[in-house]
């Protein structure tokens, strides 16, 4: 795959593997080709939530390269992946031939996803649910994303 005669970089995740951090500055951003990606955020006692998981076709750590913020949360591969690393050089290049208003437009939705992102309460992550189900998918060689999970 290439964009303008430019061959795109392709990154290889496995399972647990951080691809950022939260408060970590921005230089990527990435599309998902395979796998799936777990959104975290640090939530009381040190502990992290799950905001959410990003599947196939998805982008995620644009948001720091648009408004030049801290990464608000973390990339974990919850499965192997593969992404296609979007650099801070080439998002900005197509942001500059984008209408400004759009760009703004851009820049005010995104500010306000933060803000919503860090007034919504998001409970911890059951570890031992996490870690229950992980060995059940690893036995049963399933890989389907999980639903809602309980402990008991």
């Amino acid at each position: 795959m290439s964009d303008g005669g430019r061959i795109l970089n392709r990154r290889t995740f496995f399972p647990g593997d951080v691809i950022f951090n939260e408060g970590d500055r921005g230089s990527q951003a990435f599309i998902l080709q395979s796998g799936r990606v777990r959104i975290t955020k640090n939530v009381s006692g040190g502990r992290r939530g799950t905001l959410g998981f990003v599947e196939p076709g998805g982008i995620f750590g644009e948001m720091a390269l648009i408004d030049q913020s801290q990464r608000m949360a973390t990339a974990i591969a919850d499965q192997s992946c593969v992404c296609i690393v979007i650099t801070e050089e080439a998002l900005k290049g197509k942001l500059a031939k984008t209408d400004p208003v759009l760009r703004m437009l851009m820049l005010m939705l995104i500010r306000l996803l933060r803000r919503v992102a860090d007034d919504t309460p998001i409970p911890p992550d059951d570890l031992a649910a996490l870690a229950r189900e992980a060995s059940a998918q690893t036995r049963d060689g399933t890989s389907q994303p999980r639903g809602d999970r309980t402990d008991g």
